[in-house]
């Protein structure tokens, strides 16, 4: 193995993806042993690596390899390599790198009062500095604004004046809006015109992708291949989850933090994640260590007729992605996302089991997809397939355009 290269071992674990019992687990983990002692000399070659672990962690063959890949994972951000192409890494949720993103009112707020130290502003990508400036006066104690008043600096100079020492610019001014007068509602709204951006400095315990797991949750062994055949989802609708339990408070504020950094470490935000409501949480039990944290609103949140709840996907305590259903009487409409690490897996498998849980939940018979959801206005939606994975599935248009080009298409593939 030493004579291979890391490129070609990585290949190999990649092509071991899928493929359970036999000597397989063996194989893994002497790959991923031998791989740990390698460098990486390009950024794209080190992300694979850290996806690979990422999938063994969430479908592990056995407990040797899953101490093996939680321990490299572990130490991930220290790696000479990771330090050397840090820079190339950014906004990858990789441990040891930095995340840029415009965070949103609740979780600005989260990460400045988690870890003040590491929320900068990203002054180079702000684009309203000056405007900030002429707001600055109704952020600050009026004893102060006389300062403001009389001195002319700019937006940057300003926060490293009025800041203390040890404190952050971004820390600082997601403070300050904090005291601005006036409701929740008024300081999101004057916070969020701003669209400030943030860097947040990689840190202990800060957001990453490579540590994000439930603690204590049970692991089942992946004993076979996933399931990465279509569903019928008309059978899938009549198989129940296993339990549908609530969750007790403290495992409750650890689920919300769990899906804010599954957010935070791929640059998006949604809202049930941003304003969730700790007492209506529950567990959906789906077996074989797939579990949906289900997540309810604050009810000054909540809107007046839909009931809406987001799904955050585990498998062996690793999140998976995320779900958003938003029901009236008996109709569902969802928003899904497998995070990409974990797609070509059992991504329609666990689709089977999220209509099952809506259906049971919250009594839906009737399932629609937003247009966003299949790739209009969304490159990510596109790149991933997924206008074709609902079809697959059984969802039709309805619109007579879009019916046009979908025969066209089937046309075509039916030539090649």
């Amino acid at each position: 193995m030493a004579a291979e290269s890391p490129t070609a071992l990585l290949k190999e674990l990649e092509g071991l993806k899928l493929t359970y019992g036999g000597d397989a687990a063996a194989r893994k983990l002497a790959l991923v042993q031998e791989l740990d002692g390698r460098a990486f000399a390009r950024a794209s070659a080190l992300l694979r690596f850290h996806e690979a672990l990422c999938f063994l962690r969430a479908y592990p063959d056995d407990g040797e390899l899953l101490v093996e890949v939680e321990r490299i994972l572990g130490a991930f951000g220290e790696r000479p390599d990771l330090r050397r192409l840090r820079g190339e890494l950014a906004d990858s949720g990789v441990a040891g790198t930095a995340i840029h993103y415009s965070f949103y009112w609740p979780t600005a707020r989260w990460l400045a009062a988690r870890w003040p130290e590491r929320l900068e502003i990203d002054w180079p990508a702000f684009a309203k500095r000056k405007q900030l400036v002429e707001y600055l006066p109704l952020l600050m104690p009026f004893t102060e604004t006389m300062a403001l008043d009389n001195h002319t600096e700019n937006a940057r100079r300003w926060i490293e004046l009025l800041k203390k020492p040890e404190e952050t610019g971004g820390a600082f001014l997601v403070k300050r809006f904090e005291t601005e007068p006036g409701d929740d509602f008024t300081r999101e709204k004057h916070y969020e015109d701003f669209d400030i951006p943030f860097r947040l400095e990689p840190g202990p315990g800060t957001p990453n992708r490579s540590h994000a797991r439930l603690t204590g949750a049970r692991v089942v062994f992946q004993r076979s291949a996933p399931r990465t055949e279509r569903p019928d989802l008309g059978r899938e609708l009549r198989h129940p989850p296993l339990a549908v339990v609530d969750v007790e408070p403290r495992r409750a504020r650890e689920l919300i933090d769990l899906a804010r950094e599954s957010m935070v470490t791929r640059a998006r935000d949604l809202y049930s994640f941003k304003y969730p409501d700790p007492r209506d949480i529950r567990m959906i039990e789906c077996g074989e260590g797939l579990q949906f944290a289900c997540i309810g609103l604050r009810p000054e949140r909540r809107l007046m007729l839909e009931a809406v709840y987001a799904f955050l996907m585990l498998k062996n305590g690793v999140p998976l992605g995320y779900v958003l259903v938003s029901s009236l009487f008996n109709s569902s409409e969802l928003a899904y996302n497998m995070f990409e690490s974990f797609r070509g897996g059992e991504s329609g498998y666990v689709y089977g089991r999220v209509l099952s849980a809506a259906r049971h939940v919250f009594g839906a018979t009737a399932f629609t997809i937003d247009p966003y959801q299949l790739g209009h206005d969304n490159d990510e939606g596109l790149t991933s397939g997924a206008w074709w994975f609902y079809y697959k599935l059984g969802f039709r248009p309805h619109d007579p355009e879009v019916l046009r080009v979908l025969k066209g298409e089937l046309a075509a593939m039916r030539r090649d």
